[in-house]
């Protein structure tokens, strides 16, 4: 059943804007339907306010749930402003010392390719004896990790989570997970079928960006929902497939993010005679399975 909220203004403009601001939604995520155009009258007389109709996209919408997070977020931006300032400074100290390093490797090098030849040669013996190992580069992912911790932990906190702690983890390849804990029921922080865990994450490597421009990707996650999230959608991607094969159609799953289309289509990859297409657009793309 489609959830219907009106809003009023003095114009349609003013209206719509009133109510996503009330709604945390953007635009494209509300069907917008204008009930009263408004009119200003004659000399001020019979003005007439404007009244609009929106309806969320998405089924599952929970205003209070949308309006804590977008309250959240709110919170965390001025915390953001704050470290900006302190981040713009240590990158550019950081810049400094990096060419202060390349210059003096630069001077070893030129020092060495001006000795005689015989000293050269000394020296190519004892370096194919002990190779020199090339120092590995800081990742400011890691160097940074206790900002990005605190800036999930404050947005978690002010969802109304006190006790809530974050714990940060290398998974290899520039892969990390943060993993949050709370004693509390987290129904509010996964969200329905995950959609708060993901804006969460969104925030986090969006955030996480101001100290690195590598690729790097890091995942949220709370009471391992991630791998049992992973485990129901393999095996719904089996129960369709033998359902496609079933009725002799192909059959349509519900919009999922990029990373939730790929497990099934991992599952489903090898199979003989069972196909996976993404269809639609973002945020609304979804997976067509079919079996022959």
């Amino acid at each position: 059943m489609e959830k219907e909220y009106y809003y009023v203004g003095v114009t349609v403009d003013e209206a719509i804007k009133k109510g996503l601001k009330d709604l945390a939604l953007s635009e494209d995520a509300v069907k917008i339907e204008v009930i009263e155009g408004g009119s200003a009258g004659i000399f001020g007389l019979f003005k007439k306010e404007a009244k609009v109709k929106l309806v969320p996209l998405d089924e599952d919408y929970n205003k209070e749930e949308a309006v804590k997070l977008a309250k959240a977020t709110e919170e965390v931006v001025e915390v953001e402003k704050v470290v900006e300032k302190e981040q713009v400074v240590e990158v550019k100290t950081t810049e400094k010392e990096e060419v202060v390093v390349e210059k003096v490797v630069e001077q070893e090098v030129h020092v060495e390719e001006t000795k005689p030849a015989v000293e050269e040669t000394v020296v190519e013996v004892e370096q194919h004896e002990e190779p020199v190992k090339k120092a590995k580069r800081e990742d400011y992912i890691v160097k940074n990790k206790d900002r990005i911790v605190n800036y999930l932990q404050n947005i978690v906190v002010a969802m109304g989570y006190p006790d809530a702690t974050v714990d940060f983890r290398e998974d290899g390849n520039r892969h990390f997970t943060l993993n949050i804990k709370t004693e509390e029921n987290t129904s509010l922080i996964i969200g329905k079928r995950g959609i708060t865990l993901n804006s969460l994450q969104f925030l986090v490597n969006n955030y996480a960006k101001k100290f690195s421009s590598h690729y790097f990707r890091i995942e949220v996650d709370c009471d391992d929902y991630r791998e049992n999230r992973k485990k129901t959608l393999e095996e719904l991607a089996l129960n369709l497939a033998k359902k496609s094969k079933k009725i002799g159609k192909p059959v349509e799953l519900e919009p999922m993010t990029s990373i939730e289309r790929k497990i099934i289509h991992n599952a489903l990859t090898g199979i003989k005679n069972v196909e996976t297409e993404s269809r639609g657009e973002e945020p609304h793309r979804y997976l067509v399975i079919t079996a022959k």
